[in-house]
């Protein structure tokens, strides 16, 4: 905690400009190496853009909310992938990888991407 305030302060006295990772690059590079499908991997990215613009996405770590996004991806794609899989191959903990699942079904409930 220290060091993170520490570094916020650093950040905001020298007005740095630091890079923000994009949840959506993350989803390629987690799905990629769970090789899941294009089609889920497609519906995953519509669904991370519904979440970006939501607000959802503010202040949470890119590579959980894609591995989220990818293992709710999953479920409506019916391709079969566990918490354990999606987590590690996203370098999270299941459950940070449940945390953000939950909140997602919760704030955006329905996947309506699989409909088309």
């Amino acid at each position: 905690k220290e060091l993170s305030r520490a570094y916020r302060q650093i950040v905001l006295n020298l007005e740095l400009k630091v890079p923000l990772v994009d949840p959506i690059k993350c989803i390629a590079k987690i799905a990629n190496k769970m090789e899941i499908s294009e089609k889920t991997k497609r519906h995953a990215v519509n669904y991370m853009h519904d979440v970006i613009t939501s607000g959802i996405a503010a202040g949470k770590y890119p590579m959980g909310l894609a591995g989220a996004v990818l293992y709710l991806s999953c479920i409506h794609g019916n391709e079969q992938r566990t918490q354990l899989d999606v987590a590690a191959a996203s370098g999270v903990t299941e459950v940070t990888l449940r945390n953000r699942y939950k909140e997602l079904n919760i704030k955006i409930p329905q996947l309506n991407y699989y409909n088309n």
